[in-house]
């Protein structure tokens, strides 16, 4: 018979789905159908206060002893939930498509691939748009949802497999539930390089952590000769390795940098100390040839690859100031009223205090302080040498100053800080402290757990709050954008409100890096923005030759109501409507098209 303590963790936990099951509905009848600029303000006061009660439930329920496995495992299931509920805003709030950049150009390879105009074989990383032509042909839904399902999905498999790794490192009951809190942070996600949309770097990165667990299994097997050597945990990972390099080739080199951590590990101690734990465990020498084969035998093929690696020796060599992008970002955010140490909070403040728990991890496992049991430590150590590689690696390419490409290394970094901070809070590393009562070292974790949640929650979708309009893309401005397409004159040019329709263009006709349609239609002056002087003073009379102007309700909103006219003013998006010379030539009340002649 349940004591009283279960039967209220169990009330509590049923209390915990009814909330949840309250906000999905309220942000469900609520659908964003025009463009808003904030995803969080938007979203009605009862999806964030329902959410927000089935997370400190679903805390407090996790983390009561008395509860049966199955009541915890309710309790994570409900935590998770949660995470992938705010994950999946855009698809609770029934927008068309998410992400206004690469991912429309995403959106448009998807196009290609389902209309058999490419060959997943023909481009560099077909991982997710394959998938997507795949649950859209299975589910019956358009490409634009079939995306956003991907994302949700990938999100899923992060969180939960890097609760796996934790469980499958720690020596501790509450592994799992910390785990599932850990990966619920979501700390690759930076918005600076890598962000929560249709965007194969970030479902590469958050494919990494099943890679991780599939390692560790394999490390756990018996040392065997071959043909014994063949597992199936073995051929699984042997798989994923593969799928990686297919989902992102760039993140398949953080798969490596991590192999080659274990390799290295290996050789040291086999090397050095004979007869360390680490010398008896199963080689990694197979499942690292086998990776490096798929990634050689892969990206070679594409000129992608040798133009990211030309850009990074000439980065090296002093071509282009270091860290060049940062300080004109650092300017305009001093122009806006904010500052980089603010951003950098908002960022990464979380990411830096887990980063601090790992690094204690890391030192103590190097210092032997946590070789009991062995195994453990010499997990460990794998994980450390594999963040001194992909930290290291982040090093190189920012001082290269490749654009914002080394925040993605800090992505995949942040994939082995989740883990290793995990597994410090629960270990007790790098402290215990003397707490009073169990009940009152729950209610602190839970309350800690509550607010780094929130704190990351409120970024992971670009939004006002970091200084970003929120990457909606409405049915109607797509819908304005392919008709003004359809039915443009091809000798009158585009030009743009910082850039021309280039991306609306890859996902009308499919991605093809070329200014000519596969209908043959040239599409000249697709990447042209106008500068803000000229907008805002002379439009009609600083072209010699006619322009279309396309403009967004996102435009307005973004330029006037986020950036305070900073680039484009008030003054000059009036303009469009009195100036002589400007002919609104299309309207769909989101999308408005301007002949200026």
């Amino acid at each position: 018979m349940a004591t009283e303590p279960v039967r209220s963790a169990r009330l509590a936990l049923a209390l915990g789905y009814l909330a949840f099951g309250a906000a999905a509905l309220a942000a469900w009848t609520d659908p964003g159908r025009r463009y808003e600029l904030d995803v969080y303000a938007a979203t009605p006061t009862a999806f964030w206060a329902g959410l927000g009660l089935a997370v400190v439930l679903a805390l407090f329920v996790a983390y009561n002893p008395a509860v049966t496995r199955g009541v915890r495992t309710g309790a994570l299931v409900l935590l998770g939930t949660s995470v992938l509920a705010v994950a999946g805003l855009p698809i609770l709030r029934n927008y068309y498509f998410w992400g206004v950049g690469d991912s429309l150009s995403h959106l448009g390879f998807a196009r290609l691939l389902a209309s058999d105009r490419l060959s997943p074989f023909g481009f560099l990383y077909p991982g997710i748009h394959s998938i997507a032509v795949f649950t859209s042909r299975t589910l019956g839904v358009p490409l634009t949802r079939a995306m956003l399902y991907v994302v949700v999905a990938f999100t899923a498999l992060f969180v939960a497999f890097t609760a796996l790794s934790v469980r499958a490192i720690a020596d501790s009951r509450w592994a799992l539930p910390t785990g599932v809190v850990a990966g619920a942070f979501l700390l690759p996600i930076n918005n600076v390089s890598v962000f929560l949309e249709p965007y194969p770097t970030s479902q590469a990165i958050f494919f990494v952590p099943f890679i991780v667990y599939l390692a560790i299994r394999y490390l756990d097997l018996p040392d065997s000769g071959f043909p014994r050597a063949v597992t199936g945990v073995g051929l699984l990972l042997g798989l994923a390795s593969v799928t990686v390099v297919l989902l992102h080739p760039q993140q398949a080199g953080s798969v490596l940098l991590l192999f080659g951590a274990i390799v290295a590990v290996q050789w040291l101690f086999r090397r050095w100390v004979p007869d360390h734990a680490i010398s008896r465990q199963r080689p990694f020498y197979a499942p690292m040839f086998l990776a490096t084969a798929a990634f050689l035998l892969w990206a070679p093929r594409f000129e992608r690859f040798y133009g990211a690696t030309s850009g990074l020796i000439s980065g090296l060599l002093g071509v282009e100031p270091v860290g060049n992008e940062v300080t004109s970002r650092a300017s305009s955010l001093d122009i806006l009223g904010g500052s980089v140490v603010e951003l950098f909070a908002k960022l990464f403040g979380v990411s830096l205090l887990l980063s601090i728990v790992a690094g204690f991890v890391v030192l103590a496992g190097w210092l032997g302080r946590l070789d009991d049991p062995a195994r453990r430590g010499t997990l460990l150590r794998y994980l450390a040498g594999g963040l001194a590689l992909l930290s290291g690696t982040f090093l190189v390419f920012f001082a290269a100053s490749i654009s914002v490409l080394p925040f993605r290394y800090l992505g995949a970094a942040m994939v082995v800080v989740t883990i290793l901070a995990a597994v410090g809070l629960v270990d007790g590393v790098p402290l215990s402290i003397p707490w009073p009562s169990w009940r009152t070292m729950r209610f602190a974790a839970v309350l800690l757990f509550t607010g780094l949640l929130a704190a990351q929650a409120a970024h992971v979708h670009g939004s006002p709050y970091i200084f970003q309009p929120s990457d909606q893309v409405t049915e109607t401005s797509m819908h304005g954008y392919q008709n003004s397409f359809e039915h443009r004159d091809p000798a009158v040019e585009y030009a743009g409100i910082r850039g021309g329709p280039r991306r609306f263009v890859d996902a009308t006709y499919g991605t093809t890096f070329t200014d000519r349609t596969p209908g043959g239609k040239l599409f000249e002056g697709k990447e042209e923005g106008i500068p803000g002087p000229v907008f805002n003073s002379n439009l009609s009379t600083h072209y010699e030759r006619d322009r279309y102007l396309p403009v967004t309700d996102r435009n307005r909103v973004q330029e006037v109501a986020l950036y305070d006219g900073f680039r484009y003013s008030l003054s000059g998006f009036r303009g469009l409507r009195t100036t002589p010379g400007i002919h609104r030539v299309r309207s769909n009340g989101d999308f408005r098209l301007y002949y200026v002649d």
